[in-house]
């Protein structure tokens, strides 16, 4: 009885841990193939960046975005999409990135001027998490 009562106690603790890990800078996330150029990520935070450019991911971080499909694909197979919109913290962790806070991107603007720009700083939270799931289903 009393070994059931620790491992109850520690279950009802470690449950919000787990989920207040689950986080993400991005509040939309899609993905894609343009032909000649192959996979891309695409991202939206409505808080940060400009809503009327189409903004593909460069880097997380430091890496690069054809590293982190590749590597995605090879450890999550189908389910990488899945992981990359509602685990993006788990994720990254597992592909060697460390996700805090925030985190540094490096992205291409598509529209207009094809350029690249850093967003450092961008905050890392639930909410945007909550917003991915609203407006996604990556992982049904």
């Amino acid at each position: 009885m009393k070994n059931l009562l620790i491992v109850t106690i520690f279950s009802i603790l470690l449950v919000p841990s787990t989920q207040a890990q689950e986080r993400s800078p991005f509040t939309n996330i899609d993905f894609g193939l343009f032909l000649g150029w192959g996979n891309f990520i695409k991202v939206e935070n409505v808080d940060l960046f400009d809503e009327d450019k189409t903004h593909f991911i460069v880097e997380i971080n430091g890496k690069g975005y054809k590293d982190i499909i590749k590597e995605a694909k090879d450890l999550y197979g189908k389910n990488w999409k899945c992981q990359m919109a509602e685990h993006f913290v788990e994720t990254m962790g597992a592909l060697g990135v460390t996700v805090g806070e925030t985190v540094n991107l490096k992205l291409y603007l598509f529209d207009r001027g094809h350029e690249v720009i850093e967003v450092n700083n961008v905050p890392v939270t639930e909410e945007n998490l909550e917003e991915i799931k609203f407006e996604t289903n990556f992982c049904s």
